[in-house]
Formats: structure tokens, C-alpha cells, sequence
């Protein structure tokens, strides 16, 4: 790529501190690696450290780079390195949890959890009690803030888990980062070393940058502050692991005497793509003014469509792939992916994926259903019929179910309470739901999904989850369609965890011109056509919660990231019902549309 005139006056700059505002496509990466040779002219490059995001990012500049030795690691291997070395001198050792063979730290926090609460933690909660440990060490927030938690009993279990680590050597991922800081804040000879170490330091991906890894940086980069952030306020997406956009925009109260310069020309994207998605981006107030452009004027469309629903959506997409480019299928999240996989799959069309599936098939949701399925199967089973009681409305009440450590070997959890005398209302509802669950027995499983949902008493469960499932509670419907069309056709639970294990089979195939992603996972990459899928009301953006207008504003840039993958085509696509229910386009939708 030939350098232009903004990026030779970036790698030309020898002076921090710097920040350089990288719009999408704007080769940054190119421009960091030729900075490194510019300043390996007057400086060994091994005293110019290259700080990423991501480990493929560091990885990718590594093999890049083709002149003499420099550094390129993300932040935790930085820290890492200041842990290790620092303890070396003192021949102490510690262990990183998470490569640990004898410790694994979520069968840790289950037994803590168990032995503190005296019931198992579910997945969902497992999974928030670690992000927001995480959010709150990188966010430098007290230990006061897990009492917000709506996981029981959440600060002790955190100070039980940390008690642990102490006590055998351990610290896991996020502790890195704490300990380093700790080190270099009360180590003056650590930190004098360190900063000899190194005379340039560069930041890729600052927008992903959060408080506790500035801190650190700001630290090592004192006191000749050569310090060059490359970043983008636009595409800032992870204010759940602490990333705050604020900092970037702070810049200059930060550091007074530093420079902001701008890297404006898009090498990604046609003309129509970063016209339309400037204009959208511009409706955010809180970010730095760009005027992008590109050189690029091929022939190319940005197309906004309003479908009848999803189905039509999948038909309109399976009609505009191009198996002789690349092409990406977006969504917001998770739950959204399943309907378009599921369709894929029926029509052995070959993808790959970018997102964790198990977010949505480990889900409480899925497991309640299965739960249900099994005792239709097995009426005698008193403990399975303990945990779906109230999730089926039957009516009984917590002392009706102890008294089913009474219960006959032989004898039928319904033949029991039909000899135990209840009141009409709880009989008449227990007869009921008998004989709904012998109804079910011989349905395909798509179809017991569908009837437990709507039949059953599941609807009105879900709707009165905690909060902590909001997203769920919003999207119910949506997950339901989803789970009903991955299970279309299956008869068992068996085939159903088959078709499960030929997904994981998909994950890794690199010959696809086609991938699935969520829109946080295809930052950084680009695609010839991109297809963002359900832009409906509630589902994106989503909304929960407080801080709305901050929120908003970050769906916002979510949905920037999104239409700046597309090189050559971007379609944007809604619909108009689930089921029987009227949906309205997303109002990022009617934004773009007003743009036009």
C-alpha cells in the first residue's frame, strides 16, 4: 500500500505524546510497522514497545514486521513479563490460573458458590459472576461493587476465590494487570527499570483500552511520554470489560502538550459505504469530528430492507451470496445467529462462525425445556418434577413438593398427589398438565418446545425472570423461534446434542466464503458483502437498564463497526413479524433511511 501524506506525518512524528484518530480502513497497522522503521534510523528497535489489544493482532504485526528486532505483545503479556521478571530476582514464582492442569477456575467458583449458598450456581450466573470481576479490576473499582450483583452471597464467593489463589500461588487473566500496576506503583527501581527499557511506546486499538491498562501505560511511559495511542472513538464497543470512550476524548487533559492527528482515508470500503456510514455515525454527540473519504468509487449499494419476516430475511440473503467473495453475516448478539444457522445447516450450505455458542444452548431457558421433556418421559422421576414444578404453573406450593420424599418407588408423581387430597384448583391443574405432558411424549422436539411455550405455563415464567435475564425477558420470543428452528425435525434429545456436535464441526472451516459473527467479534476485519441481520426494535439496539443515552450512543458505534466491515455491498436488513406478532424496524433503520 502506498503511504500517504496523513500517514507519513504519523510515522514521521517522533515527538508524544500522540494521538491518532484511525477511521475504518485507514491502514494503522502499516503505519505503526513503518513508524517502527522510521524510528530505527536514530533508535535500537528493541527499545520500541508495541502494545495491542488482541494476541492475533500482536501476532499479525510480529510476522509483518520485516526489519530489525522489536516488541509486540497485548497489554496482559506485558504485565505478565513486569510479574515474572519482578519475581525472578527474588526466586518466587507464581501461576496463571487459567493454564493451570490442576485448578480450573470455574470449577472452583462452582464449589465456592455450592459450599456458600447450598445450591448449584447456573451457567448464566457463572458466566456474569467472572465479567464482572473482570469489569470491576479493570474499571479500578472497589470490592463494594459486587454487592450490586444479583448472584447470591457474590462478595463472598469473590473473596473466598481470591483467598484461594493467595494461598496456592495463583492469580488468573485480570489479576496481571492489578499486580503489575501494584508493582510499578510502589517498586521505584522496577519501574525506573522498565521505563529504561523502552524509549518509544505505541498503542494499538486504544479504543479497547481500558482505565487500569492506561494507568500502566501512563505510568511507563513517564517521564519523556513518547507515547503514540492509535484509536478510533467511533468504534468503541466494550464499555462491558471497562473500555470507556471518555479517556480517548480526555486526551488533551490528559496530556496538555499532546497532539491529535487524523488518518481519514478508508482503503476498505467504497464511497457509497463510508458516505452512508459517516452520516450515521454523526448523530452521536459525545466523539471527535472526521471527515472521512475514500479514493474507492467502484460500483457498489448500500441497501436497506424491511422483509416480511425471517424467513423472508434468510431468503433474501441466500439470494445475494456470492460464493466467489467473502461475505459476513452480523448480529448483535448470540440469540439472533441460531435461526439463520439453523437455516444454513437445512440447506447444507457451508459457513463458519464467529461467536460462542454456548451462550445461548448452555442457557437456564433450554435446560428448563429439556428438564421438562425428560419428565414427560418419566413421571416417577420426583427430582426432575422438583425443579419444573413452578415453571409449568402447576400450582403446588414448596411444602407440596417435600412431601414427595414420601413418594413409592413404583408410584407415579401424579398418582401421589392424586391420593393426597388436594384442594379442586391444584387436582384440576395437576390432571391438566398430566395429560398435556402424555400429549407431548410422541411430538418432535421442535414441536414440544413450541407447545410447552405457549401450553404449558412456560411464557409466563420466562416473563417473570430477575432481572439479571433481562435480555432474555426481551428477546423471548425471539429465542423460542430460534430453539424451535434448530430443533425442527429432531425427534430425541440425542439428536439433538448430534446436531450440536456437526455445528462445532463448522467452526473452523477456513475454505467458506461465508461467516456468521457477532458484530464485537468481526471488529478489525472486513468482508465483500455484508449482511446485518435483525434490525428490529428491542433487539437492536438494545437498550436495558440505566444510562440510556450512553448506551444508545454506543449501540450506535456498534452498529458503525458493522457497516464499516462491508467493502463493496451492505445490506441492512429488518422484518415486519415473529409469529403472530407485529415488529417495528430497529430506529437505527429509520436513522439511515432519513440519510438517504
Amino acid at each position: 500500500m502506498k503511504i500517504t501524506d496523513e500517514q507519513r506525518r504519523v510515522i514521521q512524528e517522533k515527538q508524544g505524546p500522540i494521538l491518532v484518530l484511525a477511521g475504518p480502513g485507514a491502514g494503522k497497522t502499516t503505519t505503526l510497522l513503518e513508524r517502527i522503521n522510521y524510528l530505527a534510523q536514530e533508535v535500537d528497535p528493541s527499545k520500541i514497545l508495541t502494545l495491542t489489544f488482541s494476541k492475533a493482532q500482536a501476532q499479525d504485526m510480529r510476522e509483518r514486521f520485516k526489519g530489525n528486532k522489536s516488541n509486540f505483545m497485548t497489554i496482559h503479556a506485558f504485565c505478565y513479563l513486569i510479574i515474572r521478571n519482578f519475581l525472578k530476582k527474588y526466586n518466587r514464582e507464581i501461576r496463571l490460573l487459567e493454564t493451570d492442569d490442576s485448578y480450573n477456575k470455574y470449577d472452583l467458583v462452582k464449589k465456592i458458590y455450592y459450599e456458600i449458598n447450598n445450591k448449584k450456581i447456573s451457567s448464566e450466573d457463572l458466566r456474569e459472576f467472572f465479567s464482572k470481576i473482570s469489569y470491576m479490576k479493570n474499571a479500578m473499582l472497589e470490592e463494594a461493587y459486587l454487592k450490586k450483583l444479583r448472584i447470591k452471597n457474590a462478595l463472598a464467593i469473590y473473596r473466598t476465590y481470591e483467598d484461594f489463589k493467595r494461598e496456592h500461588f495463583f492469580i488468573d487473566f485480570d489479576d496481571m494487570q492489578v499486580l503489575a500496576l501494584d508493582l510499578i506503583d510502589n517498586n521505584k527501581a522496577l519501574l525506573s527499570s522498565i521505563r529504561r527499557r523502552y524509549d518509544y511506546i505505541q498503542v494499538d486499538e486504544g479504543q479497547d483500552t481500558s482505565l487500569i491498562q492506561f494507568k500502566i501505560i501512563e505510568q511507563i511511559a513517564q517521564p519523556k511520554n513518547n507515547l503514540l495511542i492509535v484509536a478510533d472513538d467511533d468504534q468503541s464497543i466494550y464499555s462491558f470489560r471497562a473500555a470507556d470512550v471518555s479517556y480517548l476524548l480526555n486526551f488533551k487533559k490528559t496530556y496538555p502538550d499532546g497532539k491529535i492527528l487524523t488518518l481519514r482515508e478508508n482503503h476498505r470500503s467504497t464511497q457509497a459505504i463510508v458516505t452512508r456510514s459517516q452520516d450515521f455515525i454523526k448523530t452521536n454527540k459525545h466523539r471527535y469530528e472526521k471527515d472521512l473519504f475514500t479514493k474507492n468509487y467502484n460500483k457498489s449499494q448500500v441497501e436497506v430492507k424491511v422483509l416480511k419476516d425471517v424467513f423472508d430475511q434468510y431468503n433474501f440473503i441466500k439470494k445475494n451470496l456470492d460464493p466467489n467473495s467473502k461475505n459476513a453475516i452480523l448480529f448483535r448478539n448470540n440469540i439472533q445467529a441460531i435461526n439463520i444457522l439453523s437455516f444454513l445447516m437445512e440447506d447444507k450450505i457451508p459457513f463458519t462462525y464467529k461467536f460462542s455458542e454456548k451462550d445461548f444452548f448452555d442457557s437456564k431457558i433450554i435446560n428448563d425445556f429439556f428438564e421438562i421433556i425428560r419428565f414427560s418421559e418419566d413421571f416417577y422421576d420426583r427430582e426432575s418434577f422438583s425443579e419444573i414444578y413452578y415453571k409449568i404453573e402447576s400450582y403446588l406450593s414448596k411444602d407440596d413438593i417435600k412431601k414427595l420424599d414420601y413418594k413409592g418407588i413404583n408410584q407415579s408423581v401424579f398418582d401421589f398427589y392424586y391420593r393426597e387430597g388436594l384442594p379442586d384448583s391444584k387436582l384440576d391443574r395437576l390432571i391438566e398438565r398430566e395429560k398435556q405432558l402424555n400429549h407431548i411424549r410422541n411430538m418432535s422436539l421442535d414441536r414440544k418446545i413450541n407447545y410447552i411455550y405457549k401450553y404449558m405455563g412456560y411464557k409466563s415464567y420466562i416473563t417473570g425472570f430477575s432481572n439479571k435475564y433481562r435480555e432474555e425477558i426481551v428477546n423471548k420470543d425471539l429465542f423460542i423461534e430460534s430453539l424451535v428452528n434448530f430443533t425442527k425435525g429432531l425427534k430425541t434429545l440425542d439428536e439433538f446434542y448430534g446436531k450440536l456436535e456437526n455445528l462445532n464441526e463448522l467452526k473452523n472451516d477456513e475454505d467458506s466464503t461465508l461467516t456468521l459473527s457477532t458484530i464485537h467479534r468481526s471488529k478489525g476485519l472486513e468482508y465483500d458483502n455484508v449482511f446485518v441481520i435483525n434490525l428490529n426494535e428491542n433487539e437492536f439496539p438494545m437498550l436495558i437498564g440505566d444510562n440510556l443515552d450512553e448506551k444508545i450512543e454506543e449501540e450506535r458505534r456498534l452498529m458503525y463497526v458493522a457497516m464499516t466491515r462491508a467493502k463493496t455491498n451492505l445490506y441492512l436488513l429488518s422484518f415486519k413479524k415473529r409469529g403472530r406478532e407485529n415488529l417495528n424496524p430497529s430506529v437505527f433503520i429509520k436513522e439511515i433511511k432519513g440519510l438517504s
